[in-house]
């Protein structure tokens, strides 16, 4: 019993082996066919890449599709059968095993089966005895039957013919023509780059950056190198065909006027074309539209207005400005005011929209600094600002005086200012001969509050208690209503009047005698010369009378 089991499991044993050669021919074939498949489709993925330059689209699907394939031969061929040599998977059943074993050891076959199906119906058949001893007397006379050499490897010989003649084409291509090979390849493995055909001539761009301001000019220029240069180049804007200013042999440019977007081109001359390019337009921020809310003082008296686009401002002084500001593309305003070294950002108020708040004193320029993170070094914009100052008022008085009283004095004149006056005075200050002066008086007027007034004023010097020797100066003062730096001032010419001292008017009093007794004897010598005169006349008649 011992020895038959033994003998059957050295059977199995045998089978099992034999399996296991079974699919190790398998994977040498299949390594043949593999080889010479994956050669054969890199040979004409390289080929085809080398002859047509193939777009960045096409070179993508023929890599996808060679490694979809690659890996489907490798798999069906070598990988599965791996797998199955392991006992992985759905491995060939031992009756198989011994179908391919007789069709080498045709007396074998049968008796293969046989101990297999008899080993098979041992459970289910009552007399187990005669089975056993069966099993035993077939497996003893085919135990030395060499199973694994119903394989013979060396067949896989054959099958070099797959494998052998794409391997010796990329020998010889490597040897004779390696760039073939190796720039098609690496063209194909940098499937996100564009490649541009060799030709006899070669486009290449002298600008350092393809990137240009939003709006702005950009100059292309082009240097074509080759054995053979062309006469005419083109680019190829957006589906639209422009000829290149030639500049020498070689040297070509393009000029790209207001690029408002990323524009995509490419180079062309007869069948030679450069690979695409983009040109890049940096967004930049601009000033779509704002408005310029103007805040006048009260005391002029002008009704706040907004003004649309106006960046030029012509204001009265201390008028607040409140800058509203649509944008496009800017992250961020900044504001330089008249001279001021440094600058305030606006605050956003919402999406592209920027205010600023300001009470400007002073005239001057004012810079507006755009930026975005693409370009972050700002653009500015400049505008004026005329600051109009608050003048002060001008004032102008004529004097009249009474000859038949020179204490009265009467005044007339007029005043103005450019937005409103306030108050109107009359001031008068008392200088006493010891130098002492008193407080300046100051006597109402008027209260106009109108820019332009007219006014008239008596002065009655004896109602002003002078003493003698007292000195009275006095002018006319009117004020402004300027309420943002203050009432500003203007006065009329100073007037001076003196009470004379004693001893002045004794001496005044003594002059007037003098002249007096002057006059008189002045009189006298007058009417005596008249009396003789007179006296002439009639002795003159008298004569005439006598004749």
């Amino acid at each position: 019993m011992k020895l038959e089991r033994t003998n059957y499991q050295l059977l199995i044993e045998k089978l099992d082996r034999f399996i296991r050669k079974y699919y190790v021919n398998q994977i040498i074939r299949g390594l043949l066919y593999s080889v010479g498949t994956i050669l054969a489709l890199f040979l004409i993925a390289n080929l085809l890449e080398h002859n047509y330059y193939f777009h960045k689209t096409v070179r993508t699907g023929l890599l996808f599709g060679f490694i979809t394939l690659s890996g489907a031969a490798l798999t069906y061929w070598v990988i599965v059968p791996l797998l199955h040599y392991f006992n992985l998977g759905k491995v060939i059943s031992h009756e198989q095993a011994a179908q391919i074993i007789g069709n080498h050891f045709e007396d074998v076959q049968d008796k293969l089966l046989n101990i297999l199906q008899l080993k098979k119906q041992e459970n289910s058949i009552a007399s187990t005895e005669l089975i056993e001893a069966s099993i035993q007397q077939k497996a003893e006379t085919i135990k030395l039957v060499p199973f694994p050499n119903a394989i013979d490897l060396r067949k896989n010989r054959k099958y070099l013919k797959f494998a052998l003649p794409p391997l010796l084409l990329l020998l010889l291509l490597l040897i004779a023509a390696p760039s073939l090979i190796k720039d098609s390849t690496r063209r194909l493995v940098h499937i996100n780059q564009e490649f541009e055909k060799e030709a006899p001539f070669s486009f290449a761009i002298q600008n350092d950056k393809l990137e240009v301001v939003q709006y702005d000019d950009y100059t292309l220029n082009i240097e074509v190198d080759g054995s053979i240069l062309p006469d005419d180049a083109f680019i190829q804007v957006e589906d639209f065909e422009y000829r290149l200013q030639k500049s020498d042999a070689n040297h070509f440019s393009y000029v790209f006027n207001n690029v408002q977007k990323d524009l995509d081109f490419q180079l062309f001359s007869g069948n030679v074309a450069s690979r695409p390019y983009t040109l890049h337009a940096l967004k930049k921020p601009v000033v779509m539209d704002f408005d310029v809310v103007l805040q006048y003082p009260g005391y002029i008296q002008r009704p706040n207005e907004v003004l649309k686009n106006m960046g030029d401002l012509i204001l009265p002084a201390g008028t607040r400005i409140n800058w509203v500001f649509k944008t496009s593309n800017a992250d961020q305003i900044q504001i330089r005011l008249p001279k001021s070294e440094a600058k305030d950002a606006l605050e956003q108020k919402g999406a592209n929209q920027f205010e600023y708040q300001s009470r400007v004193t002073q005239s001057g320029n004012y810079q507006l600094f755009l930026s975005n993170t693409e370009m972050p070094y700002p653009d500015s914009v400049q505008y004026a600002i005329q600051v109009i100052p608050d003048q002060y008022p001008t004032i102008d008085v004529k004097q009249f005086l009474d000859s038949s009283n020179l204490n009265l004095q009467y005044f007339a004149g007029s005043a103005t200012d450019d937005y409103g006056l306030s108050t109107l005075s009359f001031n008068y200050q008392i200088t006493h001969p010891n130098g002492d002066k008193e407080e300046v008086v100051t006597i109402p007027v008027q209260e106009p509050n109108s820019k332009a007034t007219q006014y008239a004023y008596t002065l009655d010097v004896q109602e002003i208690a002078l003493k003698p020797g007292d000195q009275l100066s006095y002018y006319f003062e009117v004020f402004d209503n300027d309420a943002v730096n203050g009432r500003k001032s203007s006065r009329t010419q100073s007037y001076v009047v003196e009470k004379a001292t004693r001893e002045e008017l004794e001496a005044k009093a003594d002059d007037n005698n003098d002249a007096i007794r002057k006059q008189l004897e002045k009189s006298l010598q007058e009417s005596k010369r008249m009396q003789e005169e007179i006296q002439k006349m009639r002795d003159k008649l008298l004569q005439k009378e006598e004749l």
